[in-house]
Parts: structure tokens; C-alpha cells; sequence
């Protein structure tokens, strides 16, 4: 069997090379010195050798360090050995920052490995907090567009219900001029998990009712529009840089012409990000001991998995893009994600330390100018014969940047659409959650040789990486079937998604069974797993056909295929998919948005 990741000899190779605690050590004062050093503007440059003397060894740059305007990769030397300290993005991308304010830490540590990480500050498997963010879009109910200050008054009102309704009250602006993204805060558990999304979900309702603007909860913006994107500068240059990539691959020129054509986009343009309008619901899990090898095993196995697949497929459903019915989609995220090359399929995230040529090609990737963050350097994929960063493939990143005081480092899932069922959603966030505890569990015993996952069927099938073919494949299936598809396990047992998940029920209460650090009862099992078979199966054989059934009626919510149910309603309006109706597809916004005031305003339903 044949594995892209690193070896457990590498692992322990490097090591043995450098004491995790020394890395540690490296990285706390290193970020303590660019903070203290990016106070002042007039610091173009970084001292090394006081660096070096902070840090207490030699501090170096990969490019030049006389260069204040290339982006650089800061390397800590030690016995011959290096690793990351931090990396920045050229003066392109950094606007008037200097070189240290533009320096985001490296918080990975790849000398954390399976005989160490209990030494860490992670000394046992433990369930890890989750945190989401649901992209949405909005738009006004007579179908017209919303401008910047309305849209900055619709999240100001948000705030203010969420902090009413005790959830996070945070929101930010998307690329897209019609988008933000409401978070989700770090939680545990099914029940807090859907109780959060419920609050959400309200909060949004309520805000509508005081805007008049209706919000668009779906995998890809439906609505006609004007594909504007925001004016801030950091949007502005993201677009400059995903232009110039694409540009380099007249392949991607015709996808985009083939997706005006599709989708009625009249007059055309050739911007890429304009036509990128997909809405996702992103998750994130921190990493035990902020380990770089358990970032990589996590990545290749959950996310490349069938229950990554799976999961997909259950939040799935979303025919329309610019008021345009698809001719042949039930959800159109993953095809709207073909449209750019950076949405390419990934095998795995580049390590700087533990995968071969990894430094060179983190590094060169970021000095090239074709990545807008170092963490998105890690992202490197040259199947089309030049290097680029997929930073918006369907699988997801590990992210080793976040900056907080405690320099989380996380794992992230890209591959979630956004839903308008918080049922769903609280179930495949979960779902994630008490994989990764199997996972984590996994690699404190077997680090990442794979063959003993291999060899334990079970969990071969629910967490096994799929092939790339195979992936695509089933994507592409629950592209236009939605839930009416069936996944193929890295077994390769074919299965329905119910079947699927009353598998994995037995298996995870198996499974969970056997690590006592993790308190997870077999009734937190079972509202998971049985939640979502009662979705996708309902016992009593009625399933919802309508969309207020989908989202308001007591008994049939959360059930049936959505996406059907939306092409459903636009032919009874009168459409035929592949017609250009913007008037009957916001008819069918209004009418999701009249049945969550149902739900969250005027019914008792849970």
C-alpha cells in the first residue's frame, strides 16, 4: 500500500534532530520578538542577529534578507537542521505593512510526533472544540441588490439578535458584494451544535424581518446579480492574483465561457471570482500538540475519506446560480469550484519539514507571488505543469497560522456546503468531531503508517482515504442525485448514505467504546447517527416534498432530497431547468425564507 505521508522513520528522524521542546522554545520567543519589532514602522527589515540572539540560536531567511518587499519563509538553525519560525507575503500582497507586520507565525510543530505528543500539553485522545463558519448570501425581496451600507446594517442588526439569542454574534463580509459568513462558536456535542445553528438560523430571520433583505442559506448564490465583489483591497488584490493564475491556463478560459454560457451571465467577464459565488459551511478542529504529522495523517484520511463524501452529499442541494436553473445539477458548489484551477483536487498539504522538497516548494511557491498568505503556500499542486495553490480545492487545508495567544493550529474542511437545515449541519459537524477522536486516537499508537488502519476494516471503510478518482467521482454523482446517492468506501463496498450511517453508528459506539479519556455516552452516538438516517430514511416512509416541509413542518423537517425539492418547485412555477427565471427563483428565495419565519418565529418546532 502506497502512502503520501511521511514515514514514522521521518518523524522520528527529525525529531531526534530537534527536541520538540526546543521548537517550542524557538517559536514562543521568536513571535514575542516580530510583535515587539512590528510596533515600529521604521523596522523595514528584520535584525537577524538580534534575532538570533533572542531566540538563543542562528535565525535565518530562506530568500534574501536585505529584500524588504519579497515575501520570505524565517528559519530557525539548529545543529544543521531547520525549521519554520514564520513566513510572510511579498509588499503585493502586504499593502504598507512592514516585513514584520506581515510576518504570520508557523505554529506547527514537526518535531511533535506519535511517541511524544503525550508529553505535550495534550497528553491524552480527548474530544476537540469545533468551530464553523455558514457563507450566505443576501439579497433584497423585490430581487434587488443590497449595497455596502445595508449590508454592513444587516450585520449590525444581526449582532445585536445573536447577542439577545446568546450566541456568537460574530459575522464578517465575503469576497462577493451579496455574502457574509456567521460563525459558529467552539462547541461540543450534537445537541449545543444544533441548539447554535438554531440561534443562527433565528438571528438571521430576525434580521431579515427589520431589513426587508432575505438571506440565501444555500451551497451557491442563487440570485441574478451583477457579480459584484467588495471594494476592500485585500478582496481586490486576491482577485488580481486568482486572474493572473488562471490566465496561465487557457483550459480554465473556456470553463469560464462554458460557465457564462450555462448559466446565462450576460454581459460576460473574465473574472474568475465573480463566477466563484459557491457558499460553504467551513469546519475547524484544532490539532493535538499542534502536531505537523497529525495535521497531514488527519487530513489525508478524514478528508479524503467516504464519510467526508458522505457528508457532503447530505448538505448538498442548490440548482440555481444568476436565477438559472441548472440543465442537470441538483447543487452546483462543486462545478462553480471547477471554474478556477486553485479549485483543483489535493493529495496532500506540502510540509516544510516531513514531505520530500517541502521547504523548497513552500517557499518557492510563496516567493512566486501567486499566493496571498502563507498558509495557502502549503497548498501546492502542479499537475498542470506549473505550481500553483489549490487554496480553494474541495477537501480543505491545515492551517498552522492562527494567531491567537494560544497558537491553535487547525484542520480545516472546505469540503461542507452551506444548509438551510441546521439539523444537518450540527450532524456532519459532529460526525467530524467524534471521527477526529478516532483519528488523534490512532496516531498516538501508530502515528502515520497507515497499515494498521489498512488492516482494521471497519475503520478502513468509514475513514480510509479514498482514491482521487473515486472521490471525484462520487462528488460529481452527488452533484446531481444529492441525497439520492450512494457512496463507495475505501473497501470499496458500494452503500446508500442511510446504510452508510447506520454502519458507522455501529462502529463508532465500537470504536468510541474503548478510549476512556473521551466522555461520549452511546446516546450522544446514536442522536448523531440515528438523526441522520431519520433524515435520509424517515422510519415512517413519508420524507418532505415541499420546501416548507424541508424546514417547517413538525414532523417531515430535515428530511427528503433538497435539491429535487427545489428543482421540484421551480417546473411547478412554470421553469424547465436550463431556463434563465430569475423571477421564479426568487420566488422560491421568498418562499424559503417565508418558511424559516415559520420555523424560528411563529412555530415551537426544536
Amino acid at each position: 500500500m502506497q502512502s503520501p505521508l511521511p514515514s514514522n522513520e521521518t518523524l522520528l528522524e527529525f525529531s531526534n534532530a530537534i527536541p520538540w521542546q526546543e521548537i517550542e522554545q524557538h517559536k514562543r520567543k521568536f513571535n514575542q520578538a516580530v510583535k515587539d519589532l512590528a510596533r515600529d514602522p521604521s523596522n523595514t527589515l528584520l535584525p537577524l542577529e538580534k534575532l538570533s540572539e533572542i531566540v538563543g540560536v542562528p535565525v535565518l531567511t530562506q530568500f534574501d534578507a536585505n529584500d524588504p518587499n519579497g515575501a520570505n519563509v524565517v528559519l530557525a538553525d539548529v545543529n544543521g537542521q531547520t525549521h519554520v519560525l514564520g513566513a510572510a507575503v511579498s509588499s503585493r500582497y502586504r499593502g504598507t505593512k512592514t516585513l514584520a507586520q506581515a510576518m504570520v507565525p508557523y505554529n506547527f510543530n514537526p518535531s511533535v510526533n506519535h511517541t511524544n505528543l503525550a508529553e505535550t500539553d495534550d497528553p491524552i485522545t480527548r474530544m476537540r472544540y469545533l468551530g464553523a463558519e455558514i457563507e450566505l448570501g443576501l439579497v433584497h425581496s423585490d430581487g434587488s441588490a443590497p449595497n455596502e451600507d445595508q449590508m454592513q446594517q444587516y450585520m449590525e442588526i444581526y449582532r445585536t439578535h445573536a447577542e439577545k439569542l446568546g450566541i456568537t454574534p460574530q459575522v464578517d463580509r465575503e469576497a462577493g458584494q451579496y455574502q457574509i459568513e456567521a460563525h459558529v462558536a467552539p462547541v461540543l456535542g450534537y445537541h449545543k451544535t444544533r441548539k447554535a445553528l438554531g440561534g443562527i438560523l433565528t438571528a438571521l430571520v430576525l434580521t431579515s424581518q427589520e431589513t426587508g433583505m432575505l438571506t440565501t442559506v444555500l451551497p451557491a448564490y442563487p440570485v441574478e446579480s451583477d457579480f459584484r465583489l467588495t471594494e476592500d483591497p485585500k478582496v481586490q488584490t486576491a482577485v488580481d492574483l486568482m486572474q493572473e493564475v488562471n490566465n496561465y491556463f487557457p483550459e480554465y478560459k473556456w470553463r469560464l465561457d462554458e460557465a457564462h454560457k450555462r448559466y446565462h451571465v450576460d454581459p460576460p467577464t473574465d473574472n474568475y471570482v465573480q463566477m466563484f459565488r459557491n457558499q460553504g459551511c467551513h469546519i475547524h478542529l484544532d490539532i493535538a500538540g499542534r502536531s505537523e504529522a497529525l495535521g497531514l495523517l488527519t487530513f489525508y484520511t478524514m478528508l479524503h475519506s467516504a464519510s467526508a463524501v458522505a457528508n457532503s452529499a447530505v448538505l448538498k442541494g442548490s440548482p440555481f446560480v444568476n436565477g438559472t436553473c441548472d440543465p442537470e445539477l441538483l447543487c452546483t458548489r462543486e462545478y462553480l469550484r471547477r471554474v478556477t484551477v486553485t479549485g483543483r483536487y489535493l493529495h496532500l498539504p506540502t510540509s516544510p519539514h516531513l514531505t520530500q522538497d517541502g521547504l523548497t516548494r513552500f517557499s518557492s511557491l510563496l516567493r512566486s507571488e501567486r499566493v496571498n498568505a502563507p498558509a495557502r503556500a502549503m497548498l501546492y499542486e502542479d499537475g498542470m505543469g506549473t505550481m500553483v495553490s489549490v487554496m480553494h480545492n474541495p477537501i480543505g487545508r491545515i492551517r498552522p497560522d492562527l494567531g491567537s495567544s494560544k497558537r491553535i493550529c487547525t484542520l480545516e474542511s472546505t469540503g461542507m456546503p452551506a444548509s438551510v437545515s441546521g439539523s444537518r449541519m450540527a450532524a456532519v459537524l459532529i460526525d467530524f468531531e467524534y471521527s477526529h477522536v478516532l483519528i488523534e486516537d490512532y496516531f498516538r499508537k501508530h502515528g502515520c503508517d497507515l497499515g494498521p488502519m489498512y488492516d482494521d476494516k471497519d475503520m478502513w471503510t468509514f475513514l480510509g482515504p479514498l482514491d482521487p478518482q473515486t472521490y471525484m467521482d462520487l462528488q460529481d454523482a452527488s452533484d446531481r442525485e444529492c441525497t439520492d446517492t450512494g457512496v463507495i468506501t475505501a473497501t470499496g463496498t458500494r452503500m446508500s448514505l442511510d446504510e452508510f450511517y447506520e454502519k458507522k453508528r455501529v462502529f463508532m459506539h465500537k470504536a468510541l467504546f474503548d478510549i476512556n479519556s473521551v466522555d461520549i455516552m452511546p446516546r450522544d452516538i446514536d442522536d448523531v447517527y440515528v438523526s441522520l438516517t431519520r433524515m435520509l430514511a424517515p422510519p415512517s416512509g413519508h420524507a418532505a416534498q415541499t420546501i416548507s416541509d424541508f424546514i417547517s413542518h413538525p414532523k417531515l423537517k430535515s428530511t427528503g432530497n433538497w435539491g429535487r425539492i427545489l428543482r421540484n418547485r421551480f417546473i411547478e412555477l412554470g421553469g424547465a431547468p436550463g431556463d434563465h427565471r430569475p423571477d421564479l427563483v426568487m420566488q422560491i428565495v421568498r418562499e424559503i425564507h417565508e418558511a424559516l419565519r415559520m420555523r424560528y418565529l411563529e412555530s415551537k418546532i426544536d
